[in-house]
């Protein structure tokens, strides 16, 4: 399902929540509504989770067998809602996500797109260099009784022992990337690719950083709809699709079932610090006439607006710092090859 018509998709779920629609209801019209344009595979998803939803189940349930449309985390944002009886405002999330998911895609592609078609067109080139043009320029020098250089000998031993040797290389590929797929798949594969994963120099903290704003959007709505903390840990079980992170939501069950505060349990489940702050300094607060911690809520969307603010940051420096690998490396061929060329005709 494309990234567009899963954005669209939340908005009219969101209006049609909003216009007092049951789940229901509204799941069938926005099925209707893809299939007027012809797009019969979304339509007949919707219809059958419109289906299990008419026979009681929860839509966030409902949602599991469509696991190519929904992943984890729109499963527990709808699970959120359910819980706190905000669904008109967990698709309105949803959907402004989507969208900026969207946006910050578009604004990698292009920033990536030139450098890794250099790098491949340079690949390209020096590979016919080293296969045709450096043999003909090679039987020259040799019959002038010269001596080949290193840089165009290297380039033709390269490029001669790949084309000689591919269904070897192409056999590994295959081997290496069924190994790994088989290993990412066990449970205990999947732990250490997510553990290493973690520790990756600025992917590791865009990780950490986007699974917990991602919870932080949806706490205020359960903290003022009156759930208690026992209550969020399936919620932030699933929206933690890094098993380390996961299991880190144990340590948040263990405080929060041994009476312990909220503050103290999001600490042990590895919330940062500009989290677990305003939390702490929240837990001192009466509440209001209400019975809602105000100051918890207000505590919780200044945090998310600190951690999307890190986050933007984050992924602009992956993204820069990508994009310059890139073109040291496609610079470094297009080098090679040119050296490789005037070493051979020097």
């Amino acid at each position: 399902m494309r990234a567009r018509d899963r954005e669209r998709m939340f908005f009219l779920m969101y209006q049609m929540l909003k216009c007092g629609q049951t789940t229901e209801s509204a799941v069938r019209a926005v099925a209707k509504s893809f299939r007027s344009e012809g797009k019969e595979d979304i339509s007949a998803a919707l219809h059958a989770i419109a289906q299990k939803v008419a026979q009681g189940k929860p839509m966030s349930k409902s949602m599991e067998m469509e696991y190519v449309m929904f992943d984890d985390v729109h499963r527990a944002a709808v699970m959120a809602g359910e819980a706190s009886n905000y669904m008109t405002e967990s698709f309105h999330i949803l959907q402004v996500l989507e969208d900026k998911k969207i946006a910050a895609s578009r604004a990698g592609l292009a920033e990536l797109l030139t450098p890794m078609l250099m790098l491949c067109f340079s690949l390209f080139s020096i590979f016919n260099t080293g296969l045709n043009t450096l043999p003909v320029l090679t039987q020259l020098k040799t019959a002038q009784g010269k001596k080949l250089g290193v840089a165009p000998r290297m380039v033709m031993d390269m490029t001669g022992w790949c084309a000689e040797h591919w269904h070897i290389l192409l056999a590994i590929g295959i081997t290496l990337a069924v190994t790994a797929y088989a290993g990412i798949k066990s449970t205990q594969g999947r732990f250490w690719l997510d553990y290493y994963t973690l520790r990756v120099p600025l992917m590791g903290k865009f990780i950490r950083y986007k699974t917990y704003a991602n919870m932080l959007l949806y706490f205020p709505h359960l903290v003022e709809s009156g759930v208690k903390p026992k209550q969020m840990i399936p919620i932030m079980e699933a929206m933690s699709t890094n098993i380390v992170l996961r299991r880190k939501i144990d340590a948040f069950n263990q405080v929060i079932t041994t009476g312990g505060k909220m503050s103290d349990a999001m600490e042990k489940a590895g919330f940062p610090g500009l989290i677990v702050t305003p939390i702490r300094v929240s837990e001192n607060y009466a509440g209001s006439d209400t019975g809602t911690n105000d100051v918890m809520i207000e505590g919780m969307n200044h945090a998310y607006s600190i951690l999307e603010r890190d986050l933007t940051d984050t992924h602009k420096r992956f993204i820069g710092t990508f994009s310059v690998i890139l073109w040291l490396m496609g610079g470094g061929v297009m080098l090679l090859e040119m050296m490789s060329i005037v070493l051979a005709q020097s």
